[in-house]
C-alpha cells in the first residue's frame, strides 16, 4: 500500500530563479510546467488534489518530459481513489527511463500480492539534443530532485567485493609453482600487406553498415512513435468533437486537457487549437453554472459541500486562461467564498483581491473589499 502522506514528503517545490540562474533562461513552456508543478504540490498538500490534477496535466501537457510531476500526478490520483490512472502515471515514467526508481516503488507498492510481478518496458529511444538542450536537461534533472544514489552505490560495493572473492578463489586454485598466466611469444610473423589492407576494407564496410542499420532501425523507432501519437491523437479529437456536437462540453475539454504528456502532432495542431478555443470557454461557462448550484443548494452550509463547489469554479477559472468572460468577476467572487467557507482563506483571499486589481470601479469589487477586511480581521465572511 502506498503512504500518500509519506509520497508527498519526497516531493519539493523547484525554485525556479535557482534554476535559470544555473542554466540561463528557461524557455516559457518549461518555466510556466515549473510553477504549476509548485502549485499543484501546494495543492495536494492541503488536500486540494482536484485542482492539483488539473494544474499537473496542464504542467505535462506544456513540457512532456516533466516526469518528476507525472509522479505527482500518480500520487494525487492515489489520494482521489484512481488507482488505474496512478498506475499508468508511474507507468509512463517508468517507459521514459527518468527518475524511475520512484515511480518503480510506488506501482510496487500498489500492485496487490495477487498480481503479477511488475513488468518495466524499455524506455523508448529519445531523439539527440543539441549540446544546449543537453545543458538545459542536466540543470533541470538537478533541480528536479533526482533519485537517491545509495542503490547505485551499493551496487558498486557489491561488484567489488564480488571481484575480491573470485580473484581470491582463482589464485587459490592454481597451484603454487604454476604461473596463473602464462604467455608464448611467437617470432618470425609474415605479414601479408595485401591481405592486411583487405581486412581493414572489409572491417571499414562493416563499421558503415553497422552504423547505417543503427540510424535505420533509430529511424523506423522515431516513425512508430509518430504514428502512434498521431492515431491517439485522431482518436482524442474525434472523441472530444463528438462530445462537443452533443453539448457536453466539461467531457470534451477533458479529453483535449489531459494530455498525459504527449505533444500535439504538428498536422494536428491547428485543428486542436482551434476545437480546445471553442471548448474550453463553453466547458468554463457550465462548470460556473455547475459551481453555483452546488454553493446554493448547500442549505446546511457544510464546509465539504463548498469545497465541492470550489473544485467546479477552480476548473472553470483553468479553462478560462487569459481571456475575459462576462462572468468572471462574478466567478471570482463565488470562488472566493466557497474557498473562505471550506477554510481555504488564503485562496479566498487571492481571489479577492484579482477582483479588487482587475475589476476596481465595479460592485463585485465592493463587495470583494469587504469580504477581505473580513478575513484579515480573522472573522468569517458574511452574506449568503
Amino acid at each position: 500500500m502506498l503512504d500518500v502522506k509519506d509520497a508527498l514528503n519526497n516531493f519539493k517545490p523547484i525554485n525556479l530563479d535557482l534554476v535559470e540562474e544555473r542554466s540561463g533562461k528557461l524557455p516559457d513552456n518549461i518555466a510556466e510546467a515549473i510553477k504549476l508543478y509548485n502549485k499543484a504540490l501546494e495543492d495536494a498538500q492541503f488536500k486540494s488534489e482536484d485542482m492539483a490534477i488539473i494544474a499537473l496535466k496542464k504542467a505535462i501537457s506544456l513540457h512532456p518530459d516533466f516526469y518528476e510531476a507525472m509522479n505527482l500526478l500518480g500520487v494525487c490520483y492515489v489520494m482521489v481513489g484512481k488507482e488505474d490512472k496512478a498506475k499508468a502515471a508511474f507507468q509512463q515514467v517508468i517507459n521514459a527511463g527518468d527518475t524511475s526508481i520512484k515511480a518503480l516503488d510506488y506501482l510496487k507498492k500498489l500492485k496487490s500480492p495477487e498480481e503479477e510481478e511488475i513488468e518495466v518496458k524499455a524506455p523508448k529511444k529519445k531523439s539527440k539534443k543539441t549540446e544546449k538542450e543537453n545543458r538545459l536537461s542536466f540543470s533541470l534533472i538537478k533541480a528536479l530532485m533526482p533519485e537517491d544514489n545509495n542503490l547505485y552505490f551499493l551496487k558498486y560495493i557489491a561488484g567489488f567485493v564480488a571481484g575480491v572473492l573470485l580473484v581470491s578463489l582463482i589464485w587459490y586454485m592454481v597451484p603454487a609453482d604454476k604461473a596463473l598466466f602464462t604467455i608464448k611469444k611467437v617470432e618470425n610473423i609474415d605479414k601479408n600487406p595485401e591481405l592486411e589492407k583487405e581486412i581493414t576494407v572489409l572491417k571499414e564496410r562493416i563499421d558503415k553498415l553497422e552504423q547505417d542499420l543503427r540510424e535505420q532501425s533509430d529511424e523506423n523507432l522515431k516513425l512508430m512513435d509518430n504514428f502512434q501519437s498521431y492515431r491517439e491523437w485522431i482518436t482524442r479529437l474525434n472523441e472530444a468533437n463528438k462530445e462537443y456536437r452533443n453539448g457536453n462540453f466539461i467531457q470534451s475539454a477533458d479529453l483535449l486537457f489531459d494530455a498525459q504528456g504527449t505533444t500535439v502532432p504538428e498536422e494536428l495542431y491547428e485543428h486542436y487549437k482551434e476545437l480546445w478555443d471553442k471548448v474550453r470557454l463553453e466547458a468554463a461557462e457550465k462548470l460556473y453554472y455547475e459551481g453555483n448550484k452546488i454553493y446554493n443548494g448547500n442549505r446546511n452550509r457544510a464546509p465539504e459541500v463548498y469545497k465541492q463547489a470550489l473544485e467546479k469554479y477552480e476548473a472553470s477559472i483553468t479553462y478560462i486562461e487569459d481571456d475575459r468572460v462576462s462572468y468572471q468577476a462574478s466567478l471570482y467572487y463565488q470562488a472566493g467564498k466557497a474557498a473562505a467557507r471550506c477554510d481555504e482563506k488564503d485562496r479566498a483571499m487571492e481571489l479577492f483581491e484579482f477582483i479588487i486589481k482587475e475589476y476596481p470601479n465595479s460592485s463585485m469589487s465592493s463587495y470583494a473589499t469587504s469580504r477581505l477586511n473580513e478575513l484579515k480581521a480573522g472573522k468569517d465572511i458574511s452574506g449568503s
